[in-house]
């Protein structure tokens, strides 16, 4: 009992037992209010003991506290923005569903790439939005599969290839969420490949068809080698017959024949000789990229005095070198030929009494650049394209023994081997051939020699 209430019960019956029992549950309900003013005067009392300065400690880590919350909360907000943001401006679809398979969120990208209606947006419903979704795709079976496939092997990642009705493909990837090291849930993302693998179906096409060229230009390249066969053998041979003959008839018949008459077997004589040279020259050109020697070091200062000295240019024509010629790695065969087609051509074609000849080369970013000039009778600027086309000649046939394949021929092998060639020209002034070659040579590729092949 209340200590207070006890005194007042002993002035008036003396003593506490002496309370008539009837007041027992009264006393009771009265010493537990005196107890309860007791604790509330204490609580009184010690806030009245409590200094100012302690007031002002407790308001002040009660504003630190609040300030503190709301920093946070700040923070919070700034970080779901900037989360938000980011799946918003991400290339990607992405939705998120929870361990349930309950869609928990998705970007707008997700909508536009999966061409979402607002009604289904705002619906909220993931059965309609799977189904959407199922109807969209060509192979559903297989996707719907996949995705109990993951739910049952939560930390499971995986990705594929989707492709859709109306064409369209897309990356598929899926990745558990992690919170903390618990799986919640799991992130999917679909990206639009369509363009790319549209791309890679036609590159391999293109490859499927150069595959189909390939093979055609092997069995083109069969055939010219049957051709070059023949002509080697089926054509020469009979032409060896009949200039043996003619030769035969003016050695052994002259007296028996006029004036005309040998005139007439000088003129099959020459052409016979034309002939043959046409079909060495037709040889050639078509072994140009389809018969391939070993690629060596060339010192073309060496090279073009026996070029000169094989061709026995007359007294009256003078060669000379005028630049220093480099080392050059090429087919020996080939660089032979080009040097010799165009000082032969500008010997033949020489019309005045002393002929000058000049070989030169200057180096020109990556790569030599060769020239061939001569004073000879110069080519009309309307014939320098023409000049190197196959049997074109411009001096007459009976005149010139030509036979329209030589700088054809050239040509073919300078551009072959990535170089160029031109001609600057006027007439009655004499002509300068230039050819370009890299210096440093790469191996022709196989689709560039079976195209200069099947030209």
């Amino acid at each position: 009992m209340n200590r207070l209430l006890q005194r007042q019960m002993e002035r008036l019956f003396g003593s506490v037992d002496s309370a008539p029992p009837e007041l027992a549950p009264l006393l009771a309900v009265v010493s537990d209010a005196y107890d309860g003013f007791d604790a509330d005067r204490r609580l009184i009392e010690r806030s009245l003991d409590i200094s100012s300065e302690e007031l002002t400690g407790i308001n002040q880590k009660l504003r630190e506290e609040i300030n503190e919350r709301r920093q946070a909360e700040e923070k919070l907000k700034h970080s779901v923005s900037l989360l938000t943001a980011t799946l918003e401006s991400a290339a990607d679809g992405i939705l998120v569903v929870d361990r349930q398979g309950s869609v928990k969120g998705f970007n707008r990208k997700f909508a536009v790439l999966w061409q979402m209606p607002d009604s289904l947006l705002q619906s909220g419903n993931d059965e309609q939005l799977l189904s959407f979704l199922l109807d969209q795709l060509a192979d559903p079976r297989t996707f719907l599969v996949r995705v109990k496939q993951l739910d049952s092997e939560p930390a499971a990642e995986s990705s594929d290839v989707i492709r859709f009705k109306d064409g369209r493909v897309f990356e598929r990837c899926s990745k558990p969420q992690f919170l903390g090291e618990d799986i919640v849930g799991r992130v999917w993302s679909f990206r639009d490949i369509t363009e790319r693998v549209q791309a890679q179906e036609r590159q391999n096409r293109l490859v499927q068809e150069l595959e189909n060229t390939s093979h055609r230009l092997e069995l083109v390249n069969k055939e010219l080698n049957d051709f070059a066969y023949i002509a080697s053998h089926d054509l020469k041979a009979p032409l060896r017959g009949i200039r043996t003959l003619a030769d035969w008839i003016v050695t052994d018949c002259a007296d028996q024949l006029s004036s005309e008459g040998k005139e007439q077997l000088h003129l099959l004589l020459n052409r016979a000789d034309r002939m043959r040279d046409l079909i060495d020259g037709i040889l050639q050109y078509s072994r140009v990229g389809r018969v391939k020697e070993d690629r060596v070091r060339i010192n073309l200062a060496e090279l073009v005095p026996e070029v000169v000295d094989m061709l026995a240019p007359p007294e009256n024509i003078e060669i000379t070198v005028r630049d220093e010629l480099p080392v050059v790695e090429f087919e020996r065969t080939r660089i032979h030929q080009v040097f010799q087609n165009l000082v032969s051509n500008a010997i033949k074609y020489m019309d005045k009494p002393e002929g000058h000849i000049t070989i030169g080369c200057s180096d020109d970013d990556g790569c030599w650049t060769f020239s061939v000039a001569d004073n000879g009778p110069g080519i009309e600027e309307k014939y320098h394209e023409k000049i190197f086309q196959l049997f074109q000649t411009l001096a007459p046939r009976d005149g010139y023994e030509s036979t329209g394949v030589g700088l054809t021929l050239v040509k073919k092998i300078v551009e072959l081997y990535g170089g160029e060639i031109w001609v600057k020209s006027r007439l009655g002034e004499g002509s300068t051939f230039f050819f370009s070659l890299p210096k440093m040579q790469e191996e022709p590729q196989n689709e560039r020699l079976q195209a200069g092949t099947a030209g």
